[in-house]
């Protein structure tokens, strides 16, 4: 007989979701996390970024302050790091203590164990309790892995030496960095590259390929490039770094190929720079090691433990979930797994999931947000499509609050409006896009979507007026245009 109905293993999004769900069911769950209760999101991820993004963003305000018709004494905000980080611990024990307190969960039935473990077979999991000092043997009727992963660095020459940081380790940063090179512009490059940016440092950013954001739409990532250079940050696209040595004046780098200046064309050749720190941004991979799935039979791959539509590993009482299956590494789509696993493993006629409508948002400032296709993706699976495009420039709120920069752009199939792609750049861009992730989700069209009162005034005004270039841009009605004026 089975010590408990789940064992989940890892305590971030998918855990805590399934290990709140499974008590609540009546079920016997056991939880086991390797470190801290919360995962990634809340102790290296999520939570801190968006609290030094704040801070960014209030520094980037003084700095502007006159702008709005307030004068602010000194020419700059004074930056103290270490109480930024305060300020950064300080939210993340809020939500460590409402949230993710192991005594909620233990208050709830669920048995929390802290400590490192292995499978000793399909149905037994190892475990060395850190918190009694003793190995515990735990069998189980089913397994979720949701180890998550871990930032990997490129292969750089001297890289080692250079005690670099990051998105785990910047967090432990003492000192402020007046020159930081980001190696990476991906979501977390752009991001902590803006903070440190706004905050004072001098910072460069190094890109292997020819735009930044390189998963957004070509549009984009053009615009924030434009933007960030705007604030001062020196982005090197098509970038290579050929090596790294430290000395007692900092970090010295050499660049090498193909590199865009921001103020010049093109040059080739090797260019040197120094540096205070770097802070490398630019991959990660699942923590799968040390469990023992080899052994067991579930199998792995490049991106992470493999598994089925409905989430089940090679080894069918074996589920897993959140980044450690390399899918999309977001915090919101490891909790939507949690409750597709919910219902797979507990109940009867099991689902499979479904990624069509998947939004995400990059928190720079503006903010940048998606969900469903690219341009490019459309055309090349729908063929010829309708594309709604609004200037935040348009959009009132925007301008009384002077957040003019970016832009709406819509991507529809041609004769019913189904709307395909969102693509959105500013303010609260990660808030605005969830009326169109419901729309997509439940096949709402933009007509339908134009004839739903907006309070004015709002960001979220600007979904009325895109879905309103419907009736004015549409295939359809000027085709019914033509066909009435041809009558």
């Amino acid at each position: 007989m089975s010590d408990y109905d789940l064992t989940i293993i890892g305590g971030g999004s998918a855990g805590l979701v399934l290990a709140v769900a499974g008590a609540k069911l009546g079920k016997k769950i056991a939880l086991v996390e390797k470190h801290r209760i919360g995962g990634d999101c809340l102790w290296t991820g999520c939570v801190p970024s968006k609290a030094l993004l704040k801070a960014a963003k209030i520094a980037n305000y003084i700095k502007n302050a006159e702008t709005y018709g307030v004068t602010v004494p000194g020419s700059s905000a004074c930056v103290k790091w270490q109480r930024i980080m305060a300020y950064v611990q300080s939210t993340q024990q809020v939500i460590e203590a409402e949230h993710d307190n192991p005594e909620r969960f233990r208050d709830m039935g669920v048995d929390v164990i802290f400590g490192d473990g292995h499978f000793a077979s399909p149905n037994t999991f190892i475990v060395e309790d850190t918190e009694n000092g003793q190995t515990r043997t735990l069998t189980s009727k089913k397994f979720v892995i949701s180890t998550g992963s871990r930032p990997i660095a490129p292969p750089i020459p001297g890289l080692e030496s250079c005690d670099y940081l990051d998105s785990e380790t910047v967090w432990e940063l003492k000192t402020f960095p007046e020159r930081l090179l980001v190696v990476g512009a991906g979501p977390i490059g752009v991001e902590l590259g803006q903070a440190f940016q706004r905050l004072g440092a001098d910072v460069t950013i190094a890109q292997r390929s020819g735009r930044i954001l390189t998963k957004e739409d070509t549009d984009v990532s053009e615009q924030m490039l434009d933007y960030l250079r705007e604030e001062g940050m020196a982005i090197r696209l098509n970038t290579n770094i050929a090596e790294v040595t430290k000395h007692q004046k900092g970090i010295n780098v050499t660049f090498s190929g193909l590199q865009t200046p921001p103020t010049s064309g093109s040059e080739k050749g090797t260019v040197e720079q120094t540096f205070d720190k770097i802070l490398i941004a630019a991959g990660r991979a699942p923590n799968v090691e040390g469990l023992g799935l080899d052994k067991i039979g579930v199998q792995v791959g490049k991106r992470g433990i493999e598994v089925n539509s409905r989430l089940q590993t090679s080894v069918k009482n074996i589920y897993a979930a959140g980044d450690v299956i390399g899918h999309y590494l977001f915090t919101h789509v490891a909790a939507f797994q949690a409750q597709l696993l919910l219902r797979n493993i507990f109940f009867p006629f099991s689902k499979t999931i479904n990624y069509a409508v998947v939004p995400w948002t990059t928190f720079c400032d503006p903010e940048v947000a998606r969900c469903g296709l690219t341009e490019a993706e459309a055309r090349e699976k729908h063929g010829d499509v309708d594309v709604f495009t609004l200037a935040q420039a348009d959009v009132d709120r925007a301008v009384a609050e002077g957040e003019t920069r970016g832009f709406t752009k819509v991507i529809a199939s041609r004769w019913n409006g189904r709307i395909l792609g969102v693509h959105l750049v500013g303010a609260n861009a990660g808030e605005v896009i969830h009326e169109y992730v419901l729309a997509m989700q439940e096949g709402i069209p933009l007509r339908k979507l134009s004839g739903m009162m907006h309070v004015y005034p709002t960001f979220s005004s600007s979904v009325w007026r895109v879905a309103g270039k419907w009736f004015s841009e549409g295939t359809l009605i000027r085709a019914l245009r033509k066909l009435i004026r041809s009558g």
